[in-house]
């Protein structure tokens, strides 16, 4: 049996079915339940309501070529956000291929440390984003392979120059055709997207890793290296200067070049030591954390199970004797280019490299969603150093194995506990929408949806906008959005808080004008329902301790812009199929009823719950139905819930005492007061 495996592991497709299996481990178990985040939202939308050509003048003022990889990839493969799961599984498929491919050729002596090195870069645990996909596929991931792609070209070249008995002549036509073939690759790499801009110098380091087994002469190697990499030199100050011409103009719109304040030597200092410790020992040490509590929850467990897999996987596949270097393979003249500190040092260069633009535009670099896509022109830099740093410590053995192959599972671990609270959040934001459907089944056009934020991880308010007028203008055409949702938290002033502000907001190719007399203020704890907040029934009393801003925000709401009759229509492919009916549609039933006046059918709904045996996460939730059973002649049932409502949330007391202050014109209200007396005045 032993003899079988280790003949299997020894086939050509071994390592690629390994890197496969890891990715599938790390970032495809829960791949059929993710959607859609970040900015996947909006490109889905623009997608659906305008088509694959609007990302040319979506894109124009922030990455003007970039358009065009999306339009080719949308109009080929649509908005349906399994699909673009399974396009960023495939593209770090053969993006790590590539990597290890690269290495291969440009370090042949060293086949071992180029595997590990493409398995670090598979599961890079500091990039949390693989499942924004419909984003990263297209904004870097296509990018990179282009990339990439240009540097293989360049390098096969090269190794058909060096292992040559005659000089090629540079005239020669395949030769042309492959330089070509490798700028053109580079231009598409480069000039679509500034995420990559500083990796190209890697090239440069290959061509004189290669170039010094045959040169010996360090200055005749240093200027064919020159020479060898000076078309690619061209294309790459041509970009920097068109990148910075663009970012300079009145055309762009995003992140402005600003490094004057960045250049001091105690910012640089600082710089260098936090980029090198999040990307080469912090972004790996995080993942020991999720097993730093053992909760034996159904997500650490199959994370145990990932981690043990790809643990094995990788141990088997990096323990066959086959990967071993052979006496055949090219020797170099400079030994010290194929020694760990030559890995270590490229493995720095490339992490700063990828540093560069996001360095560049002031923004921080943090292993927290949304900083976190700035790894992902890292990852290669950092899982160099880390490999360069083994073979230095630990050399050859079998501790350099486990230890490695452990830091590849605890990896590949971690990377599924990240998809389970991306996971998490669309099955949150599909719920949030239908709770929108349940409570506010229609808006009157011009509506601004303001809330202070929403218990959402990785869609802001711009973003989850798309799907709001997704939601409630299914036949949208048009450039003005007949609706807005804003969080008061980062799109608003305190002094801005006022009736009649107005409301303009201009979103890549489309605009909204409102105001904020014509806004719904909503407010949805983690655990609760979605509630439609008003200067009456859901004032300012039932949120205690909420930020000012939202509680000087509820005065402007304006329930009266809800159409409670209307049918509502979710896209499925989005929003989902309509979760089941529990306490919060109830809830939102009742809220409706509540604004109608139908005290009645509010306290029906409450009956209906109890024999479903409904009860809410939050006793706040028990307001509506306090109200409709005093109104209704059921005290009885009304003094329950509203000492079970004190007992359960004792902050609760002033909107209690409102709620029977509002009710004493209509019924006594003696035992109440008793009640809140005893209960709420100390």
């Amino acid at each position: 049996m032993k003899e079988k495996i280790r003949a299997l592991l020894q086939k050509p497709f071994a390592i690629p079915a390994a890197i496969l299996l890891l990715i599938l481990l790390a970032y495809g178990i829960l791949a059929p339940r993710m959607g859609f985040y970040w900015d996947d939202l909006p490109f889905a939308w623009f997608l659906r309501f305008f088509g694959p050509a609007e990302f040319i003048p979506a894109f124009k003022p922030f990455r003007p070529l970039l358009g065009y990889v999306f339009l080719v990839t949308t109009a080929i493969f649509g908005g349906n956000p399994i699909t673009w799961q399974i396009l960023g599984l495939m593209a770090r498929f053969i993006l790590s291929l590539q990597v290890w491919s690269l290495l291969r050729r440009v370090f042949p002596t060293r086949e071992r440390s180029a595997l590990w090195v493409a398995l670090l870069f598979t599961v890079y645990p500091a990039f949390g984003q693989q499942w924004v996909a419909l984003t990263h596929v297209n904004q870097e991931l296509i990018p990179l392979i282009f990339l990439l792609s240009s540097f293989i070209v360049t390098i096969n070249l090269l190794r058909k120059q060096n292992n040559s008995t005659s000089p090629q002549n540079p005239a020669n036509r395949r030769f042309a055709l492959h330089l070509a073939l490798a700028i053109l690759l580079q231009i598409l790499g480069l000039f679509s997207t500034e995420y990559f801009f500083g990796l190209e110098i890697l090239r440069f380091f290959f061509i004189l890793a290669i170039l010094s087994e045959t040169l010996t002469d360090k200055k005749e190697l240093l200027k064919k290296s020159i020479t060898t990499w000076l078309p690619y030199l061209v294309i790459w100050v041509i970009n920097a200067a068109w990148t910075y011409s663009y970012h300079r103009s009145q055309a762009y719109n995003s992140y402005q070049i600003s490094i004057a304040s960045l250049l001091s030597p105690l910012a640089l200092l600082n710089e260098f030591i936090n980029t090198l410790s999040l990307s080469g020992f912090t972004s790996w040490l995080n993942t020991f954390n999720i097993f730093a509590v053992i909760d034996a929850s159904v997500t650490q467990i199959i994370a145990f199970c990932v981690l043990l897999l790809a643990f094995a996987i990788t141990l088997a596949i990096t323990s066959n004797k086959k990967q071993e270097t052979s006496d055949e393979q090219p020797v170099t003249r400079n030994p010290y280019l194929v020694t760990p500190h030559w890995f270590i040092l490229i493995g720095i260069l490339a992490i700063f490299a990828g540093r560069l633009p996001s360095w560049a535009a002031g923004l921080p670099l943090k292993i927290e969603f949304d900083y976190d896509r700035f790894f992902i022109s890292i990852m290669l830099g950092a899982s160099l150093f880390i490999v360069g740093l083994a073979d230095l410590i630990l050399r050859e053995g079998r501790a350099k194995l486990v230890i490695l192959s452990l830091i590849i599972g605890m990896s590949a671990a971690y990377q599924f506990t990240v998809a389970n609270t991306y996971r998490r959040d669309w099955a949150n934001t599909q719920n949030l929408f239908w709770q929108m459907a349940w409570r506010m089944p229609a808006l009157k056009e011009g509506t601004a949806v303001l809330a202070y934020e929403l218990p959402l991880n990785y869609l802001s308010d711009y973003q989850l906008m798309s799907a709001l007028n997704w939601m409630y203008a299914p036949d949208f055409s048009g450039r003005e959005l007949p609706y807005a949702l804003q969080y008061l938290k980062t799109r608003f002033e305190a002094s801005e808080i006022k009736t009649n502000y107005p409301i303009e907001i201009t979103y890549r190719t489309t605009t909204f004008s409102g105001n904020t007399s014509n806004s719904v203020v909503i407010y949805k704890e983690a655990d609760g329902c979605l509630r439609v907040l008003d200067s009456v029934y859901n004032n300012a009393e039932t949120v205690p301790g909420a930020s000012f801003y939202l509680t000087e925000a509820i005065s402007l709401s304006n329930p009266d812009l809800i159409l409670v009759n209307a049918k509502p229509e979710l896209d499925e492919t989005i929003f989902g199929s309509e979760p089941s009916r529990g306490w919060c549609y109830a809830y939102a039933r009742a809220e409706i009823a509540r604004q109608n006046g139908d005290w009645e059918k509010v306290a029906d709904l409450y009956k209906e719950t109890q024999k479903a045996n409904l009860s809410p996460a939050l006793p706040v939730e028990y307001l509506p139905f306090i109200e409709a059973f005093a109104r209704t002649g059921n005290m009885d049932m009304a003094l329950q819930l509203t000492e079970r409502t004190i007992k359960g949330q004792p902050p609760l007391c002033p909107a209690l005492i409102t709620l029977w202050n509002r009710v004493s014109s209509e019924t006594d209200i003696s035992q109440a007061e008793s009640l809140l007396q005893k209960e709420c005045i100390p």
